[in-house]
């Protein structure tokens, strides 16, 4: 599936209120991500094509690749979006520098339809890289409110892991050279490790958990949710 899940964007102008609390100062230090964005014309054949170029992501320097696939809320049939984790920005920025994904061989090109490319820096980061099943929303923030809003992501992080839900994580992330259609948002993931643990947290929220008046603090400080998405995400390299 075709992937425009925009993992979170903004102007420059409006990170610097983020990265002037101690939370996104600290988060911009914790490695960054770079996302091609296309529409697969059969997804299974082209994510089997994208495993086998092992050499493209010793190449670019990745540190980890893998893919979201967008299965609810997609805006296309294809929607497939490819990561590569990397140590910083600066990897990040040189590894997207050496290989341009719009001019891809034939074999490869014929499998899909570009859209754009992305690179991304965490304000608040994964605690730790274990993609799965993953709820994927593009918002809008006030840029004040961004430090207390990963201050209130974090703390219902560890609320609902302490409720039971021990592969619930979540990030927000802004985007660099993201176009138009990152411009002006942030992206915030919620991932758990599959499609029923993720459903039971929702359902916890529901019944009347008690994190929940954090999710509903957290939530109260949006402004807009421009998407909203549940991905399948899997990574399939990790560099040696």
């Amino acid at each position: 599936m075709n992937k425009f899940i925009a993992l979170g964007c903004i102007a420059a102008c409006s990170v610097a209120p983020a990265l002037a609390d101690n939370h996104g100062a600290e988060s911009m230090g914790n490695g960054a991500f770079t996302t091609l964005f296309v529409s697969a014309k059969d997804v299974d054949s082209y994510i089997d094509s994208v495993k086998s170029s092992t050499a493209l992501f010793e190449a670019i320097g990745s540190d980890a690749a893998g893919y979201c696939e967008t299965i609810s809320g997609r805006d296309e049939v294809g929607q497939l979006m490819i990561w590569n984790a990397f140590a910083s920005v600066t990897d990040a920025l040189v590894g997207g520098s050496k290989y341009d994904a719009s001019k891809a061989a034939a074999d490869m090109a014929s499998q899909r339809e570009f859209k754009y490319t992305a690179t991304w820096a965490p304000l608040k980061p994964f605690p730790r890289l274990d993609p799965g099943y993953e709820r994927a929303m593009r918002i809008k923030l006030k840029p004040e409110n961004v430090p207390a809003f990963i201050a209130a992501i974090t703390k219902m992080e560890a609320e609902i892991i302490a409720a039971g839900h021990d592969t619930f994580m979540n990030g927000l992330f802004v985007a660099m050279g993201g176009g138009t259609t990152e411009a002006g948002t942030y992206y915030l993931k919620s991932i758990t490790s599959s499609v029923e643990t993720h459903g039971a947290v929702i359902d916890d929220y529901f019944a009347g958990a008690s994190w929940g008046a954090t999710y509903n603090e957290a939530s109260a400080m949006i402004d807009e949710v421009v998407n909203d998405q549940f991905e399948i995400c899997e990574q399939f390299y990790t560099a040696e």
